[in-house]
């Protein structure tokens, strides 16, 4: 599929769109299968099934990155299917978790469009497990970069379905966790914008950022996901408390990032801008607004 068709951007997106509505009936097909087992379970395996086609048809194009969009689009379907099979009356408290579900989606798909530059373009990470293992590549690939974030999302999800089957959900007990993920939703947009001006200046190249939001964090977009998902949790605790064990999702969400998408993403960094390294011990990985030394922060622009 090394085609001129394949590798244009336009091209791209359109064979991205099919892929997704082929997942989304494969789902639906799963799902209708397994309609008479409980609801968390059938759209698990719909979820599953999805994933599997998106795996398939990046298998296919040779370009694991076509799943990068499920992250922020799944979740917006599953809330869909759950208030339609479950007849749902919508409420204030309702609404409030749609919208934070839909504004965190939307922003993080568009984010991907905007930056996703075809075919030809696929996530570094996947790159490289591909070269530094072929023969497990099959494997990484199924369950490493498709499966196990599906299944962690879906996970994390499942304080949003107990928020919803909650009987009487006065809105104002939504109002805390709301705000956590619309101050999460607005972390990751600042730092996203901060740090695609920063890369636009020629005079940044080789540069660690240390500027705005990434002064206080070595990474707050990935703060902001993490805080997106306890905000979805704390609005499902907040009027259901005896379901606090829901709280497995956000914990897993935050084991994924600190505990393999930042060591990783940082090991990448060192390699190229061995600079970086001043700048991770002046700034945690995660957040704090303890800094206050001009010095701190020349020290960290080195250059690699």
């Amino acid at each position: 599929m090394k085609t001129s068709f394949v590798r244009n951007r336009t091209a791209s997106f359109i064979i991205v769109f099919v892929i997704y509505i082929s997942a989304a009936a494969a789902g639906l097909a799963v799902y209708n299968l397994f309609s008479g087992i409980h609801i968390l379970v059938s759209i698990l395996l719909a979820d599953i099934a999805a994933t599997i086609v998106v795996w398939l048809c990046g298998i296919f194009l040779n370009n694991s990155s076509v799943y990068d969009p499920y992250w922020s689009a799944a979740p917006i379907a599953i809330m869909i299917s759950w208030l339609f099979i479950l007849d749902i009356t919508v409420t204030a408290f309702d609404i409030l978790l749609m919208a934070a579900v839909f504004v965190w989606g939307v922003r993080l798909t568009l984010n991907w469009a905007l930056r996703w530059k075809g075919m030809a373009d696929q996530d570094w990470r996947y790159s490289m497990f591909k070269r530094q293992s072929p023969r497990m590549w099959f494997i990484t690939n199924l369950f490493g970069i498709n499966l196990m974030p599906t299944l962690i999302v879906y996970i994390s999800l499942i304080p949003l379905y107990f928020a919803l089957v909650s009987a009487g959900r006065p809105p104002y007990f939504a109002i805390p966790g709301f705000a956590v993920c619309i101050a999460a939703v607005t972390v990751q947009a600042v730092s996203d914008r901060q740090m695609d001006i920063f890369r636009r200046d020629p005079s940044n190249k080789g540069k660690c950022i240390d500027r705005g939001l990434w002064k206080y964090s070595r990474h707050p977009n990935y703060l902001g996901e993490i805080s997106f998902w306890w905000g979805i949790w704390l609005m499902q605790v907040c009027i259901d408390p005896s379901a606090w064990y829901t709280v497995t999702g956000p914990a897993l969400m935050t084991m994924l990032f600190a505990f393999v998408s930042i060591p990783m993403m940082e090991k990448h960094i060192l390699e190229t801008r061995p600079g970086y390294r001043k700048y991770q011990k002046k700034v945690p990985m995660l957040g704090s607004f303890s800094l206050d030394s001009n010095d701190n922060n020349k020290e960290g622009k080195e250059a690699a």
